[in-house]
């Protein structure tokens, strides 16, 4: 009787170990990757307003911005939905098509920018600001902010 007791205990505890041990607590996102979470309204409007405070924006410039940035992230998300080039076309394709699309954006917001904003705009693209990826070059490589590299501890 004490041997089945204990082994129905101990069968209960591995249960409740294993089941808590599957649960993960909901944390941001490490690595800046913010502008893929939500919807495409929510990263139009978190990066407006980053946009705003950069680049000291008026509030129709800003408007204007965010209209802009909540097009851009629609027409990308039904790029991404599709996950690959259109039919018979080619990856150079897909990637040209992607690359006149941010030229076209890039038109309308030197249209909205004064002429100092929009040098101010393409300088944090250019330093990856803009995007959320700090401390990282195009080649995937750590860059160095002040003369000391940007380095990210693990959370526990």
């Amino acid at each position: 009787m004490k041997r089945s007791l204990f082994s129905l205990l101990a069968a209960f505890a591995l249960t409740i170990g294993a089941a808590a041990a599957q649960t993960q607590p909901s944390t941001p996102p490490v690595g800046g990757r913010e502008h893929r979470q939500g919807t495409p309204e929510e990263r139009a409007t978190r990066r407006s307003q980053k946009l705003t405070q950069e680049l000291g924006l008026s509030a129709d410039q800003s408007s204007r911005i965010k209209q802009i940035l909540l097009t851009r992230d629609q027409e990308m998300q039904a790029l991404r939905t599709q996950g690959k080039p259109a039919e018979g076309a080619s990856r150079e394709q897909f990637g040209a098509q992607m690359k006149a699309n941010r030229a076209k954006y890039d038109a309308q917001f030197k249209e909205v920018l004064t002429a100092d904003q929009y040098t101010k705009y393409t300088q944090l693209q250019k330093n990856g600001r803009g995007h959320g990826h700090d401390g990282i070059d195009k080649a995937g490589k750590l860059k160095a902010k002040n003369g000391k590299l940007k380095v990210k501890q693990a959370q526990s």
